[in-house]
């Protein structure tokens, strides 16, 4: 008994110091991690207040905060308090400014810069945001929530852009709303009435949802309310349709359609058969773009006497002219389902003329895909002429060749596409060596870079153009798996080009009067600058994950304070 108790506890700790040590590898890696994130916000920090832009550094402060959350969430709200207070300033700049700057001027109308700081707050305290929200609500936003749409015979732009600002901003708010009742449970009740008790908008039917899993006929009960709203409101503004209503009506009635014959319903039948009613009493006449084939199905299943003459309405509105071919729902799924037989397919060609051209590469990229390609080329002959059939053919050799690295067979894909145009042998090339690479890492690293020489054989002596640029970062994202010293070597050959390319942009964008540059400093809220010389950002996190100090050197040879700061963004962002 006491040598099978003994065994017994040497088996016990033999498994506890399995565990143990299987723990420590990936502690160590979660602290190495945690390090290098560190460091990247004091280094983003340290470079946050030298910003020209107020909000510029509100933006930063704001996704930092959102970085230092889960583990410092004082340190978190107090940069949300210094990214409010810089957005207060900037917008209080361009309000004094007006006569100076371009109407356009997004901080006077919620942009981009305003919503991007406040979701970047409430991802992790939505009712901060919303509270930011009303003390950062620009004056000409808080005139289109007040004011409604005038009535007048006059042509204007003036109603219809208010409409959707007032639209717009009540979505953020019920968006932020969402979130704070995620983040605080126990008011989520009341939280979710108020802000839908201020009307419809893309959000309230999530709103609806959540508070139905809460109070269910506090839901149906509001539902009923927000539906009528949209049963009573106008369905155009100055004789052009009210595509913000619209849109909320379809997004109400898909769901109610989903869901009729379930429990789960928030909406009464009667109601939304009114407001299904409307929509298609209007889209019988009137045309609203792709919303057109949303409506065509609410028709069929609430309207379905009305569906045949609705679809061939809208069908006509699409054909009109010749210039653009109908699109059928039906023929996109088919088209889209893996399980449609090729021949089914072929025999639409008749009914979708304007489709043809489409349904016959879709079909022969199908027999592409089985490892058919001579019956696919066939039916490409068969079809197409001139440079639509070269084009059709340099598709359908591509589809095959993706069919032949999929399958492993390299060698055969390598002969196909050193068939290819120059221009699209490339990307082909570099596709073909990561994929090699990836099969075995050992093994085939030297076939992979055999590849990617090839690949780089195809380019000039240093980048010309744009897509010299895009091609030129292919190879350093290959190399960054296969041959990391080498990617870092290439990639920072190309800093100084991309310091001069940048730098010229920003004096001719804002010269130009482009609402992308101020002072000299690309906004933030517009995205990378960077990515139109096609540079590729992403390149740099495979790169930290071999080299980190490396990776930050190059980021420091930019010259320009904004682009660092965005990289490390992105960076400490994917850490």
């Amino acid at each position: 008994m006491r040598k099978s108790q003994a065994l017994l506890v040497l088996l016990l700790a033999v498994c506890i110091s399995s565990l143990i040590s299987a723990q420590e590898p990936a502690d160590d890696a979660a602290k190495e991690k945690q390090k290098r994130k560190d460091l990247l916000v004091e280094q983003i920090l340290a470079e946050i207040p030298n910003l020209k832009l107020a909000e510029n550094r509100a933006l930063v402060y704001a996704r930092v905060g959102g970085l230092e959350w889960n583990s410092d969430q004082a340190r978190a709200r107090s940069l949300f308090q210094a990214a409010i207070a810089e957005l207060i300033n900037a917008q209080t700049l361009a309000e004094a400014n007006q006569a100076r700057v371009s109407y356009q001027n997004e901080l006077l109308t919620s942009g981009s810069t305003r919503p991007a700081i406040l979701q970047a707050i409430a991802a992790n305290d939505a009712e901060l945001a919303l509270s930011a929200l009303v003390r950062t609500r620009p004056a000409a936003v808080a005139k289109a929530m007040m004011a409604p749409a005038a009535k007048t015979d006059k042509i204007s732009n003036y109603a219809q852009n208010n409409n959707y600002v007032a639209q717009n901003e009540l979505n953020m708010e019920q968006t932020f709303v969402r979130l704070a009742a995620d983040q605080n449970p126990e008011r989520a009740i009341k939280l979710l009435k108020d802000s839908l008790a201020k009307g419809p908008s893309n959000e309230s039917l999530n709103l609806l949802k959540k508070l139905a899993e809460k109070d269910r006929s506090a839901a149906k009960e509001i539902g009923a309310q927000l539906v009528d709203k949209l049963i009573q409101a106008n369905i155009t503004v100055n004789n052009l349709p009210n595509y913000p209503n619209i849109q909320i009506s379809i997004a109400y009635l898909n769901d109610f359609i989903a869901v009729q014959k379930q429990s789960e319903g928030i909406f009464a039948d009667s109601q939304m058969q009114k407001l299904a009613d409307k929509l298609v009493s209007y889209f019988r006449t009137n045309h609203g773009g792709y919303m057109d084939y949303s409506i065509v199905t609410i028709a069929e299943k609430l309207s379905p006497a009305a569906a045949p003459q609705l679809k061939q309405h809208v069908n006509n509105g699409w054909n009109e002219g010749g210039l653009r071919p109908a699109y059928d729902p039906e023929l996109s799924n088919l088209m889209n389902s893996s399980e449609t037989p090729p021949d089914q397919l072929l025999s639409l060609v008749g009914k979708y003329p304007h489709s043809r051209q489409m349904i016959v590469q879709n079909v022969a990229n199908r027999f592409a895909q089985q490892g058919d390609v001579n019956r696919a080329a066939e039916l490409i002959k068969d079809n197409f002429a001139d440079d639509t059939l070269d084009e059709a053919m340099r598709n359908l050799n591509q589809q095959y060749a993706n069919f032949l690295i999929n399958q492993g067979r390299f060698i055969e894909a390598e002969r196909v596409i050193d068939q290819f145009p120059e221009n699209s042998r490339f990307s082909a090339l570099i596709s073909l060596a990561t994929n090699i690479f990836q099969k075995d890492n050992a093994e085939n690293k030297t076939y992979a870079l055999a590849v990617v020489s090839k690949a780089i054989g195809l380019l000039p002596e240093k980048p010309v153009t744009s897509t010299d640029m895009s091609n030129f970062m292919q190879v350093i994202r290959a190399y960054s798996d296969i041959e990391p010293a080498e990617a870092s070597r290439m990639y920072e050959g190309l800093v100084p080009q991309l310091n001069e390319l940048i730098d010229g942009a920003a004096v001719i964008n804002e010269f130009q009067g482009g609402g992308n540059v101020r002072e000299g400093e690309f906004l933030l809220s517009q995205g990378y600058w960077i990515n139109s010389y096609g540079v590729d950002v992403s390149a740099f996190r495979n790169l930290a994950n071999k080299d980190f100090n490396g990776s930050i050197g190059l980021i420091d040879g930019f010259s320009r304070r904004e682009i660092r700061i965005s990289m490390k963004l992105d960076l400490a962002s994917s850490l």
